[in-house]
């Protein structure tokens, strides 16, 4: 059983604390599956061995009774809490992010990480919002899309991305998949946009319309190569917004049901008005 310290940060799913020089620990809420943290520590580690901008894992310990992550502590702010306080410099900070993402996607391919087409598809068969012929469907359209070989983050935003002195470092590795890059790209576009005209996003607080727009539309802008020549960007998006329903991380799950709803429909939204104008 190990103490801490001070709160550093608070997460939907996760508390992070002071836990001694140098170091934090994350310490998952009770409604967290006792084996997500060791998944999450294996996860960080693997990535960061092929060059991944990832913390470093010292060890998993137990704190209250349930397993959780020491990490060396990365000193630096969020790069949405910097957009937060210097908006002007959204289009910049937009662009960055897509710098770090396409790292990421270079990176190679770690052992022991998941294959996103089986991820997607057990949370689609979890999401609650959808009919059973929905979930059939989906799970179908899962399964002719393009699988690719590409370490994926699995939920690339600002939030999760501290800016320290020695650069960039990404955190929340827990999603990590191996898949085919655009699946990532467009999962991050759901992440950043503003979905049905609403800027509540527990994970970007404080968020506006006008904002996410434009971090969204200067993210896919940096995103244009890995984004090109692909006609299955609608059948992408339509299958990661329903296996989010799952995470029921969103302040409303509406929008994501939306996302999945219009697929049969003109294609419209943030990332076709993006697309569209490459």
């Amino acid at each position: 059983m190990s103490s801490v310290g001070s709160l550093v940060a608070a997460g939907r799913t996760s508390d992070v604390y002071e836990y001694g020089a140098g170091v934090v620990v994350k310490v998952p809420r009770p409604q967290v599956p006792r084996h997500w943290a060791s998944k999450e520590a294996r996860f960080t580690a693997a990535v960061r061995r092929l060059g991944a901008p990832a913390p470093e894992v010292i060890e998993v310990v137990e704190v209250d009774g349930r397993d959780a992550i020491v990490f060396e502590r990365v000193e630096g702010r969020s790069m949405w809490d910097l957009i937060l306080e210097a908006p002007a410099e959204v289009d910049d900070r937009g662009r960055e992010l897509a710098e770090i993402h396409r790292r990421i996607l270079r990176c190679g391919l770690p052992p022991g990480i998941d294959g996103l087409v089986d991820r997607i598809r057990s949370k689609i068969e979890a999401a609650p919002d959808l009919s059973d012929a929905d979930r059939t469907e989906a799970v179908a359209v899962v399964g002719r899309l393009p699988r690719g070989a590409a370490l994926l983050h699995g939920d690339l935003h600002p939030g999760n991305v501290l800016m320290s002195a020695d650069g960039p470092v990404v955190i929340d590795w827990f999603d990590a998949s191996i898949g085919h890059p655009v699946a990532d790209v467009v999962r991050s576009s759901i992440l950043m946009r503003p979905l049905d005209g609403a800027a509540i996003k527990p994970h970007l607080p404080d968020a506006d319309p006008a904002l996410l727009g434009r971090l969204h539309d200067a993210y896919v802008e940096g995103m244009a190569e890995a984004l090109a020549r692909h006609d299955d960007l609608r059948e992408w998006e339509a299958v990661l917004a329903a296996g989010r329903l799952a995470e029921d991380a969103e302040a409303d799950g509406s929008g994501l049901l939306a996302l999945w709803e219009s697929r049969h429909a003109e294609w419209r939204g943030p990332l076709a008005a993006a697309v569209s104008g490459q």
